[in-house]
Parts: structure tokens; sequence; C-alpha cells
């Protein structure tokens, strides 16, 4: 798998793993920039899937101040990042999870940490479940 080759070459300071022959699962620390904190990421793939990517630590994502709910996600108590509108077809297959997807994490990761500072989300994009583009 493309996926599987590309991600062991590109970010083999993580742990990747293969389930069967369509799936990987890759788990490693990202950060949003060279002063920014340090996360642990989830990247789960299955082929014909769209990659679906946790924060995984810290558990629980502080939020700022007057904020209930983690901007540009899927899923809140999950940490489950909106990293890319599907139905822009901005990401398929075809593309590498290692040349895509890891480096929209680390931008999600910096648009976040720059949302908790200033409480206002600069990251751009479409909320998941709206047509809304910010």
């Amino acid at each position: 798998m493309q996926q599987y080759i590309s991600l062991k070459r590109d970010y083999n300071f993580g742990e990747i793993q293969r389930i069967g022959i369509n799936q990987i699962i890759w788990k490693g620390k990202l950060k949003s920039s060279p002063i920014g904190d340090e996360y642990l990421v989830k990247v789960s793939y299955k082929k014909g899937e769209d990659p679906k990517i946790f924060v995984l630590d810290p558990p629980k994502l502080p939020l700022p101040k007057g904020e209930d709910r983690l901007e540009h996600v899927y899923d809140h108590d999950k940490q489950r990042l909106c990293l890319y509108y599907p139905k822009a077809k901005e990401w398929n297959e075809t593309k590498s999870i290692a040349s895509t997807i890891l480096p929209w994490t680390i931008d999600w990761l910096y648009h976040y940490e720059i949302w908790l500072i200033t409480g206002s989300w600069k990251g751009g994009g479409i909320h998941p479940g709206s047509n809304k583009k910010e």
C-alpha cells in the first residue's frame, strides 16, 4: 500500500500499523510550530474511505475562555479533526496522507493554538454539517 510506504518514509518517528491489506493506523507526536505544544495524533485510514484524524493527547484539548466546543472537528468528544471539506474533493486516495493529511493536521494545530489565545478561529474552512465558508 502506497500510503503505508510514504508514511513510513516521511513520518518514520511515529508508529505505523497495518491492519490487513487495506487499513493502516499511524500514531505520532506533532507540533504546530517549533515553539508550539506537542500533540499525540492518530490517523486511521481504510482504503476507499476518508482518513480519520484524532488528537489523543492531551485527552481533552483546552478551550478558549467562553467556548464550550472545539472548532473544526467532526466529533468534539473524540477530538476527530476536520481538515478539509470532502464535498470539495480536496483529498482522495490518490493523494499521499504524508504530503496532505499530516501537514494539514499540523496546520490545524497551529490555528488551534492561535484560537486558544485569541478566541477567534483564523484557520478558515467550512464547519462540518454546514455549507458556510469562513
